[in-house]
C-alpha cells in the first residue's frame, strides 16, 4: 500500500528551480506530520509527484490519519491510495523470428496479472452496477492502455454478475496505472485543498470575532499560505475568549501545524463602555471597527505584518458597504485583506462545513449589544472623525499596554490546570453552569445591563421584583458591590449578552448570579 500525491497544479507551471524548492518543501511537511503517526513512512520525491510509503503494513487506525493528514496538507491538490505491485518480468530475448509471438505471450501474461489484482479488489465492489475501466501508462510498453482497459473490463464482466460498462456515466470507475515495471491499483481518489506550500508568503494579523466569517477569512489566508497569526478583542468575557482560542487552535493544527502562531488578545472591555457612553449609536460600529484597525496597525508595526486581515463581505451587514470600509481602512496604514468581500452569506456557511468549524460557529455567541438599531450605512468621513473626537483614547492606549501574547499550541494549557484560587471551604462550589430563570422568586433581583436608550424604548417591568438597571460594561466592576445576600438575575433582550457576563460572574466565584428570561405569551413552564 502507498498514497500517490499530486501536488498543486499551478506550481508546476513554475520554473524548474522554483517547482524543485517547492517540492522538497512538500516533501519535508509531509515527513513532520507523518513522523508521529510511523516513524518508518518514508516519503520519496519525483519530478512530477510524491509518494508515501511504508515498509510494514499499517492498521487501518494509522491509514486513515494518514488520509486526513494528507488531505489537509498544503499544495496537496489531490492524492491516491494504491497498492503497488511488480509487473512479471520478461523472459530471455528469443531469436527474431520467435519474437512477435513471444511479445503477445509477454502481454497476455501482464494483462493475466493485472486483470487478477483488478478483481481481487473491485469484484465485489461492481456487482450490480456500472463500471468503466480506465488506464494510465507511462514509459515504453509493447501494449497500448486501451486494450488493456478492454481486456480487464472483459474479463471482470464476465466474472461479475448483474453488472455493465458505462463509459460515460458509471456507478464505478476502476482506476489503474502502469508507470515502468509496476502496476498500481487505485483503492480511492482524494481531491480536497489545492493551495500553496509553507514559507511561501510573508506573516499577516487577522481580526478574528468567533463567528462563521472570521473563520472563513482566516482559513482562506491559509490557503494561499500566508503565516497566519491571531488578534482577538475581548469584549468583557473569559467564556468568550476561551471558545475563540479553541477554534483557533484548531485552525492552526489542522491547517497551520508548520507555523507556530501567535494569538494576541486585547482587553476592550473599557473601550466598548467609552464608546457606549459617548459615541452617537449611528457611529459605534464604523468607529469600533477604526479603533480595531488602530490597534491592529500598532501591532502590523510592532511585530512586522505585512496585511491585516478582516472579514467583511461586502453589503452584508451595515457597517460594510463600500462608503463605510474606505473610511474605516483610513484608520491604518498598513495593508488590509477583505478574503471574503464577494462572497455571499450562504457560501461563507458552506465553507464552514468542508473545514469542519461550522459546528463551532453555530455556538459562539455573537456580541450585539454595541451595534446600534439604526447605524450609519453611508457615513461620511468629517462627521465620523468629528465623533471619534469624544473618545478618550488613553483607554486604548492601556488596552495595548495590556495586550497577551502567547503561543497558540500552549494558550490552551493554562485551562487544563485547576483553578489557581479555588473558594474557602463550606463557601459553596462555583460551576460552568448557568441557571436560567423564568419566574423570579423571593430574594431575587433583576438586574437590566442593557444600555440606557434601550431600557428607555422598552423597560422592563416585573410585578412585584426589583429591577436595577445597570448598563453591561459596568455589570463586572459593580457586582461586588451589590448586597451578596440576594440572588441577581441578569437580563439583556437577546441573552447573549447576559449569558456571557454570567459566565464572567461565575469564574470570579460569585455563585449568587443566574439570567433571567421572561416568559412569551403562550408559553408555560413544563
Amino acid at each position: 500500500m502507498k498514497f500517490l500525491i499530486k501536488p498543486f497544479a499551478e506550481i508546476m507551471i513554475k520554473s524548474k528551480p522554483v517547482r524543485k524548492r517547492y517540492l522538497r518543501i512538500l516533501q519535508t511537511n509531509i515527513k513532520l506530520w507523518l513522523k508521529d503517526i510511523e516513524p518508518e513512512i518514508k516519503v520519496h520525491l519525483f519530478w512530477d509527484k510524491l509518494e508515501v510509503n511504508y515498509i510494514w503494513e499499517l492498521a487501518e487506525n494509522k491509514i486513515i490519519q494518514v488520509r486526513k493528514i494528507l488531505s489537509r496538507t498544503p499544495w496537496v491538490e489531490s492524492f491516491l491510495e494504491v497498492q503497488a505491485f511488480v509487473l512479471p518480468t520478461s523472459p530471455q530475448p528469443s531469436p527474431l523470428k520467435e519474437r512477435g509471438q513471444e511479445q503477445n505471450q509477454i502481454n497476455k501474461i501482464i494483462f493475466d496479472f493485472v486483470f487478477e489484482k483488478a478483481r481481487d479488489f473491485y469484484a465485489d465492489k461492481i456487482e450490480g452496477k456500472s463500471f468503466v475501466c480506465r488506464v494510465k501508462r507511462s514509459w515504453n510498453h509493447d501494449f497500448r492502455s486501451i486494450d488493456l482497459e478492454r481486456y480487464v473490463w472483459w474479463w471482470l464482466l464476465q466474472n461479475a454478475q448483474k453488472s455493465r460498462v458505462d463509459v460515460k456515466t458509471p456507478d464505478i470507475t476502476v482506476s489503474i496505472e502502469v508507470k515502468d515495471e509496476n502496476l498500481f491499483i487505485v483503492k480511492d481518489i482524494f481531491s480536497w485543498i489545492w493551495w500553496y506550500p509553507i514559507w511561501t508568503q510573508d506573516k499577516v494579523l487577522s481580526l478574528i470575532s468567533g463567528w462563521f466569517d472570521s473563520w472563513v477569512s482566516t482559513f482562506q489566508m491559509m490557503k494561499r499560505w500566508a503565516r497566519v497569526d491571531f488578534l482577538f478583542f475581548n469584549l468583557g468575557w473569559s467564556a468568550h475568549e476561551l471558545w475563540v482560542k479553541q477554534v483557533a487552535s484548531y485552525l492552526s493544527k489542522n491547517f497551520s501545524a508548520w507555523y507556530s502562531a501567535q494569538f494576541v488578545t486585547i482587553p476592550f472591555e473599557d473601550v466598548v463602555a467609552e464608546l457606549i457612553k459617548n459615541i452617537n449609536s449611528k457611529y459605534r460600529a464604523i468607529i469600533l471597527k477604526r479603533l480595531f484597525l488602530m490597534v491592529a496597525d500598532r501591532l502590523a508595526s510592532e511585530y512586522n505584518y505585512y496585511a491585516l486581515i478582516k472579514w467583511d463581505s461586502l453589503w452584508q451587514v451595515s457597517s460594510q458597504t463600500l462608503k463605510n470600509m474606505f473610511i474605516i481602512d483610513k484608520a491604518s496604514s498598513t495593508l488590509v485583506l477583505r478574503p471574503l468581500i464577494a462572497y455571499n452569506k450562504q457560501e461563507i456557511i458552506d465553507i464552514t462545513q468542508k473545514i469542519w468549524t461550522y459546528s463551532f460557529a453555530c455556538n459562539m455567541p455573537e456580541y450585539c449589544g454595541v451595534v446600534s438599531d439604526k447605524p450609519s450605512t453611508w457615513a461620511k468621513l468629517e462627521k465620523v472623525l468629528k465623533e471619534e473626537e469624544k473618545f478618550d483614547f488613553t483607554l486604548l492606549e492601556k488596552a495595548i499596554e495590556n495586550k497577551k501574547v502567547e503561543r497558540v499550541r500552549d494558550m490552551l494549557k493554562e485551562y487544563n490546570s485547576p483553578h489557581p484560587n479555588p473558594l474557602p471551604e463550606g463557601e459553596g462550589i462555583a460551576t460552568n453552569e448557568i441557571e436560567i430563570c423564568y419566574v423570579p422568586w423571593e430574594n431575587e433581583v433583576i438586574i437590566d445591563i442593557r444600555e440606557e436608550e434601550k431600557i428607555n424604548k422598552s423597560p422592563l417591568l416585573v410585578d412585584g421584583v426589583e429591577v436595577l438597571q445597570i448598563p453591561f460594561f459596568d455589570i463586572n466592576h459593580k457586582f461586588k458591590d451589590l448586597d451578596m445576600s440576594k440572588i441577581y438575575l441578569l437580563y439583556c433582550d437577546k441573552w447573549v449578552i447576559s449569558n456571557l457576563h454570567a459566565h464572567y460572574l461565575k469564574e470570579k466565584w460569585f455563585i449568587n448570579v443566574k439570567v433571567y428570561r421572561p416568559l412569551e405569551k403562550g408559553c408555560k413552564i413544563k
